[in-house]
């Protein structure tokens, strides 16, 4: 089931690859299973192998990955990704599905005049980038609306979570670079999350 779910991530979420194929593989595994062919849960991980994406597909993929939060399913998938790299890096738990937390867009949905450093036509291609949104609580979040980075930076230095205070610690400014760089700095660890050892 774990190796199902990676390469749905992997392949469906992240690399939006064909599913036709992987459906035509899991057909094929699973009349295997049934003939009595595969005994072995092994036998079928590597039967899945041609549909999981590579690390270096899948970094290249989540680097570039963009998820608009205004779709309930796109929201709930951007939590998952989050809160799975907070538990990764500060090993602690938290409960993904409680009002508490908030999605924050450091580059705000609705931009103030204070994000004017930002030309319009790239603020739209940032907004929703994976790297430009972390986890933030509700009473935070709600303090700092669409402020500058500044105010917002301060802000983040007093979440619990650990991906929001490294933001603060450093990036001192924010841009469509600094997306980039953290969009990468998550891709890294993503990719130790979702990972098969074939």
């Amino acid at each position: 089931m774990r190796a199902t779910s990676v390469i749905a991530f992997r392949y469906n979420v992240i690399c939006d690859l064909n599913a036709g194929r992987q459906e035509f593989l899991y057909n094929d595994i699973a009349v295997k299973v049934s003939s009595g062919e595969y005994a072995w849960p092994r036998q079928v991980i590597e039967a899945m192998k041609p549909v999981y994406p590579t690390d270096g597909q899948f970094k290249l993929a989540f680097v570039e990955k963009e998820l608009k939060t205004t779709s309930g399913r796109n929201k709930k998938v951007v939590r998952h990704i989050l809160f799975r790299i907070e538990r990764q890096l500060s090993e602690r738990e938290f409960d993904e599905e409680s009002a508490k937390y908030n999605l924050e867009h450091i580059l705000p949905e609705h931009p103030s005049e204070e994000w004017g450093d930002i030309p319009e036509n790239i603020q739209e291609g940032l907004i929703y980038r994976l790297g430009n949104i972390t986890l933030l609580e509700s009473g935070l979040n709600r303090g700092i609306g669409n402020a500058g980075y500044a105010a917002k930076r301060e802000a983040y230095r007093e979440s619990d979570f650990q991906i929001t205070r490294d933001l603060a610690d450093t990036y001192d400014t924010w841009d469509e670079h600094k997306v980039e760089a953290r969009q990468k700095k998550l891709a890294a660890v993503a990719g130790s999350i979702w990972k098969i050892d074939f």
